[in-house]
């Protein structure tokens, strides 16, 4: 069913779609195509916030199963600007049913809260497909990589992405520029440091 709009023609607050796939029932894995239906338009944020949200809280194990999914959607962001179809092998992906609905719900606090600022705003960045796909693609390639604490920075510059195109937030996307940034500055502090080690 596609509930992309409410009564009054508006985008459904991202709570109320966490909550509606939160409640889906099924078999052990989740479809992405599922998700994709519950908005219809827009869909790519919502497949976005989704694949990120399980990293953005510590559970070990998905970082390289969800990686390849947003890796995908950053290039197709990317080659098609804005708004593009989700590509059929995402759609066809699985993800663990328990897994997503877990970090739903101990998500849902921030979410409530995110419901009240976001809003629609700075169009032109809400709108920059190849840059929202630019981060993506970034930062899928940090997610391939488990370091506690750049993954999950990492994660939450795709949460922001996908919510920025959902709700039409360019400042959120600006946001989550900043913790792409952030994610990666991590990382090569990582790198040096290892270096450091086995140089000495």
């Amino acid at each position: 069913m596609d509930v992309s709009r409410d009564r009054q023609g508006e985008t459904p607050s991202t709570g109320d779609l966490l909550k509606k796939i939160e409640e889906m029932e099924g078999e052990d894995q989740m479809p992405i195509e599922e998700i994709t239906k519950v908005i219809g338009g827009r869909a790519h944020g919502l497949v976005l916030l989704i694949l990120s949200l399980p990293e953005t809280i510590p559970m070990v194990g998905l970082s390289a199963i969800l990686a390849a999914p947003i890796l995908i959607l950053g290039v197709v962001l990317v080659i098609r600007g804005a708004d593009p179809p989700v590509p059929e092998w995402v759609r066809r992906r699985s993800l663990p049913r328990k897994k997503v609905q877990g970090a739903i719900r101990r998500t849902r606090p921030v979410v409530r809260w995110l419901d009240r600022v976001v809003r629609p705003r700075w169009n032109r960045l809400a709108t920059a497909g190849r840059l929202q796909g630019a981060i993506c693609i970034v930062m899928a390639l940090l997610l391939a990589i488990p370091i506690p604490g750049v993954n999950i920075l990492a994660a939450a510059a795709v949460a922001g992405v996908g919510l920025g195109i959902l709700q039409r937030d360019g400042l959120v996307v600006a946001i989550a520029s900043g913790a792409a940034l952030l994610a990666l500055l991590g990382f090569g502090a990582v790198v040096a440091g290892a270096r450091g080690l086995l140089g000495g």
